[in-house]
């Protein structure tokens, strides 16, 4: 875990704690870190660091929290080198 996140991926976490709280009720951990991890790919920090940061905002809130895995088609798969996934089919080579 790093702990010299930057200025937006802090206010993100905070903003979207509060928005989550706010329309909810209650904050999914899981999905709410996604949803920010995925809005800051170039910080480059990972999942499980967004979500440390997302349960102490939503603790600093006093909000009811939750765990739920991510919503079903999020596929976690790691990619080849090449940007595709283990299950995709080889590019094409041949030239039409």
């Amino acid at each position: 875990m790093r702990y010299n996140y930057s200025r937006t991926l802090l206010e993100d976490v905070s903003s979207s704690v509060k928005a989550a709280f706010t329309s909810a009720g209650i904050v999914n951990i899981s999905v709410v870190a996604e949803q920010i991890r995925l809005r800051n790919l170039a910080e480059n920090v990972a999942l499980e660091d967004v979500e440390h940061l997302v349960l102490q905002a939503a603790q600093l809130l006093g909000a009811a929290i939750e765990f739920d895995v991510l919503p079903e088609g999020h596929d976690h798969s790691p990619l080849n080198g090449d940007g595709r996934k283990p299950s995709d089919p080889p590019y094409s080579t041949s030239v039409q």
